[in-house]
């Protein structure tokens, strides 16, 4: 869980071998005049936090800025109560490996770790990126970057996501497209869109018929600029918990197997995302 400098070159690491394996799966389909589909999954910033030189160096001596929510009494705030508990785990600062091994001290080595991995990650972006811009694809090719869910970078109190945690922080998700004279450079929608979306817009990108057996809509209208709601609510599935975004509001509902002592008939939050960004 901490936060250090990882001793393999970025070569070596998972993020330089998969932009190296990318580039030379397209390298392969360009010169057989084929077209391409490229799925490559980079692993971090997720565990461990132990971003490759230079990455690492970046923010050394850095005064790394907390989130306005990472020190607050989460059980006073009526949190979730597996929340409450993990924070307070978290606080203990037993999980630290090296000196001084306080939670703040820890707790701003993991920052550090967690930003030079995003660092890294967004240089093996680039590097797939370059390889399309020097060898003529961009304006053929449809990139989209996103993830599996969103982060935690202390918000909470807490340095990593657990079972059924619903915050903001993690259902939004980063959501870039690029196609170079297609979609409508530095436009930043504010619609609310799911990651369920993507299959049928690449479908309409492509001249493809939408999937049947998908619930998705087409961002199509969002990436040329467009206003267009397409959804009137978001919503996001789990085993432990689900919610609901309908403008300026969010809710959070828990099973109510999931604190059965605490709260038998269940537990629930709602949030107004205006005036209370941070949940």
């Amino acid at each position: 869980m901490e936060g250090r400098v990882s001793p393999l070159r970025f070569e070596e690491a998972q993020e330089g071998w998969i932009a190296s394996e990318t580039i030379e799966f397209m390298k392969g389909a360009q010169a057989e005049g084929k077209p391409f589909f490229a799925f490559a999954s980079f692993p971090r910033p997720h565990q461990c936090t132990a971003p490759s030189e230079p990455f690492w160096s970046l923010y050394e001596g850095k005064n790394l800025i907390l989130p306005p929510n990472a020190d607050y009494d989460l059980s006073a705030a009526r949190k979730a109560p597996h929340l409450a508990r993990m924070a307070a785990n978290w606080r203990k600062g037993e999980w630290a490996l090296f000196e001084p091994k306080t939670f703040e001290a820890a707790r701003q080595r993991k920052l550090r770790g967690y930003l030079g991995a995003i660092s890294q990650v967004d240089h093996a972006v680039g590097q797939v990126l370059a390889f399309l811009d020097q060898n003529g694809l961009s304006e053929n090719t449809i990139v989209v970057y996103s993830t599996d869910h969103g982060d935690y970078a202390c918000e909470h109190g807490i340095m990593e996501k657990a079972p059924g945690i619903c915050s903001d922080a993690i259902t939004r998700i980063p959501f870039l497209w690029r196609w170079k004279g297609h979609f409508k450079a530095g436009h930043e929608a504010k619609e609310l869109v799911e990651a369920v979306d993507v299959v049928n817009t690449l479908c309409e990108l492509a001249g493809l018929e939408p999937l049947e057996t998908s619930d998705g809509a087409s961002l199509a209208p969002l990436l040329r600029g467009e206003q267009k709601e397409l959804h009137p609510l978001a919503v996001t599935e789990f085993a432990w918990s689900k919610s609901v975004r309908q403008g300026k509001y969010r809710l959070v509902y828990y099973p109510p197997e999931m604190f059965a002592k605490e709260y038998p008939g269940g537990f629930g939050e709602l949030y107004d995302l205006e005036a209370d960004p941070w949940e």
